[in-house]
């Protein structure tokens, strides 16, 4: 149940380091850094090479998403069919977050070791490695609740057999702690080479915030870097080039998984553009205002340019690998539009984007709204900032809606795996879910629990000393 360094793979692996002769250089403290990151390259997270599905298929346990692809389980998510035993994301979320989690202990346990390492230096890489280990616990806390707690490397005669779940409040406070320090240890710049900075961690305060409804604090924290002068981050001009083709120190984006082609790469376009097993829903085409230009930018609909095909994205005559989508839709969003990829042919390397601007934009308002400040003029310019990027030009809104609000962080957001966290921060889940349609033939799906289950071979291993969740 416990994992180390060891598991975790990257481009500069830290392989069964000999805790007597490392922690020598700052060399061998980065590349036990970059070991905390190296989860994150798990495809349920971002993407990986020779992939049939990634991250986006998150999408399709919400109300903007199908899947017809058995990839990782979250068909069976997405129809109410998983239970404990399920594997995919329902197991593989568990262990991936404790992986990542094991390997930020082992950084920040053993990184005072390091010989005449400058403090600054030091500060900086403490602060990645508790900005990485709050990520890591937010993401479990909101898919299983209760959690261990576990803030130290384990050890051969450690008693992690009877570490009891703590509740989901102390997970969050310890969240909350590490982000703070985070926040204190970031550098205050611009996002630029896959390393989290000081406005990243700020974005993840505020999502934990939400989450738990700390609604006013959330406000606070967004504007502590909305409102500041100094602010390095702003809404890059053209929308989608976010996602694909801009990515190169562009101010919108917070924080990201980065990839570099030939050598660390994946198959974002092949997967979505040319196998197309995750695509639209009808509801969330329909959710977007008639004239948004973003709708364009996220969704291939019939009569679209498509490199697949010279007459444009239509059921008949597909070079993909699979036909088009029951909805004749597919997403559009990140796929690079310009080449052919529906064999494998190309390798992708866009940076699959985790945090951006608008989305901390967005939060404020919502926070603003939730805590009774919706009519601020900030949390307004805020909502109205996003809708007026250059590409995207939407006309304001004077006055601020639950019903706005929400259905802005859809379009603007859509695609980006953030539509079920919100679902579940919501409480709504319960009702949309059913009302949706799974297949072809208008098969209704289910909706079984706002927590995963703890998976089964964890419970095992655990008799005795956890108990399952409520609704499993």
């Amino acid at each position: 149940m416990w994992y180390s360094c060891k598991d975790v793979l990257d481009k500069e692996p830290l392989s069964a380091p000999n805790p007597a002769n490392y922690w020598n250089t700052e060399a061998e403290a980065n590349r036990a850094l970059i070991a905390c990151y190296a989860k994150l390259k798990d495809p349920i997270i971002s993407n990986g090479p020779g992939q049939s599905g990634n991250f986006t298929y998150w999408e399709a346990l919400s109300d903007n998403a199908i899947t017809t692809s058995n990839y990782e389980s979250f068909d069976l998510v997405m129809r109410g069919q998983h239970n404990s035993a399920t594997g995919g994301i329902v197991s593989k979320s568990w262990t991936i977050g404790f992986q990542g989690i094991a390997s930020c202990n082992y950084f920040l346990a053993n990184l005072d070791r390091v010989p005449n390492l400058p403090e600054q230096t030091k500060n900086r890489m403490r602060g990645e490695a508790l900005f990485l280990r709050a990520f890591y616990y937010n993401d479990l806390t909101q898919l299983y609740g209760a959690l261990p707690l576990i803030l130290e490397p384990a050890t051969l005669n450690g008693n992690f057999m009877k570490m009891p779940r703590s509740e989901k409040a102390a997970v969050v406070e310890q969240i909350l702690k590490d982000i703070d320090l985070a926040i204190q240890y970031l550098p205050n710049i611009a996002y630029t080479n896959g390393h989290a900075v000081k406005g990243s961690a700020i974005v993840l305060k505020t999502r934990v915030l939400l989450n738990n409804q700390k609604l006013a604090e959330a406000a606070n924290t967004a504007w502590s870097l909305i409102g500041d002068p100094a602010n390095p981050f702003s809404l890059h001009p053209n929308y989608s080039g976010v996602f694909v083709g801009e990515q190169a120190n562009n101010k919108e984006i917070m924080f990201s998984v980065q990839f570099d082609a030939p050598l660390d790469y994946h198959s974002y376009d092949q997967v979505v553009g040319g196998r197309m097993s995750v695509f639209p829903t009808v509801e969330l085409r329909n959710a977007y205002e008639p004239s948004d230009p973003r709708r364009d930018m996220t969704i291939f609909e019939l009569g679209d340019q498509w490199i697949y095909n010279p007459a444009g994205f239509k059921q008949q005559g597909s070079t993909a690998e699979g036909q088009i989508p029951f909805t004749q839709m597919a997403f559009k969003k990140g796929v690079d539009t310009l080449i052919n990829n529906a064999s494998g042919a190309t390798l992708s390397d866009q940076h699959v984007v985790k945090m951006r601007y608008a989305d901390l934009l967005l939060m404020y308002a919502e926070a603003m709204f939730e805590s009774g400040q919706g009519t601020d003029i900030r949390a307004v310019n805020a909502f109205n900032q996003v809708r007026a990027r250059a590409s995207v030009k939407m006309p304001p809104y004077l006055i601020l809606t639950r019903e706005l609000i929400r259905n802005e962080r859809r379009v603007e957001l859509a695609f980006e795996g953030l539509r079920y966290n919100d679902m579940i921060r919501w409480g709504i889940a319960q009702q949309v879910i059913p009302t949706l349609s799974h297949n072809n033939a208008g098969a209704k799906r289910v909706f079984k629990s706002y927590l995963f289950p703890v998976p089964l071979g964890q419970m095992d291993i655990m008799q005795g000393v956890w108990q399952q969740n409520s609704t499993w």
